[in-house]
């Protein structure tokens, strides 16, 4: 059973707007522009971006993002490509293959960024998925999730919880003990999603 004061709202509700941007305007200014393949879907950060001028820019480059938005690729969802943005690329561009997930005030970004990996979201992304060769979500598809989350002080320590689980997993992890730590990693989040943590 869930705490008191938990809230279940869709993303549309507990996400701000994001801006587009079309880096051809300024040909000479440079950019970091952060691609679907930029993004690790083991470490779940940003590895590599290109440093591009806005005359190069790919036509995909449409996408400003800022310090602590949540990555997430559309394009083949099922892969996890997943990050936060750190405060080096605030104010670069991404791909439009990413959704730009930047929560209001009442929602932590890494309870966010956590929610992204339960098994009812990610469940819910490979059944909306279409195409063969490049199966994909759209924005709205991923605006009408539903999040559940607590008050924002409770999103912080469950953040806190997971993160001190994840670094042990992350440390376990490359002593090879992956099958048992992907069952503690959907069990740790069922638990804090569902105030049992």
């Amino acid at each position: 059973m869930k705490n008191q004061g938990w809230q279940t709202k869709s993303f549309a509700e507990v996400l701000q707007k994001t801006e587009t941007v079309n880096p051809l305007q300024s040909p000479e200014r440079e950019f970091d522009y952060i691609d679907v393949s930029s993004v690790s879907n083991e470490t779940f950060e940003i590895r590599e971006t290109q440093r591009l001028k806005g005359k190069d820019a790919p036509s995909r480059a449409r996408r400003l993002v800022r310090q602590n938005d949540v990555l997430f690729a559309t394009v083949r969802p099922t892969l996890r490509r997943i990050a936060v943005v750190p405060a080096e690329l605030d104010q670069q561009v991404c791909s439009t293959g990413f959704f730009v997930l930047r929560p209001k005030p009442t929602l932590n970004y890494k309870y966010l960024f956590y929610w992204l990996f339960t098994d009812g979201f990610s469940g819910t992304m490979e059944a909306l998925q279409k195409g063969a060769s490049y199966p994909a979500v759209n924005d709205g598809e991923v605006k009408a999730q539903l999040i559940s989350f607590p008050p924002p002080a409770e999103q912080t320590r469950i953040v806190r919880t997971l993160e001190e689980a994840f670094d042990g997993i992350a440390k376990a992890n490359a002593e090879k003990k992956i099958a048992a730590l992907e069952e503690l990693k959907k069990s740790l989040l069922h638990q804090a999603f569902s105030g049992q943590l």
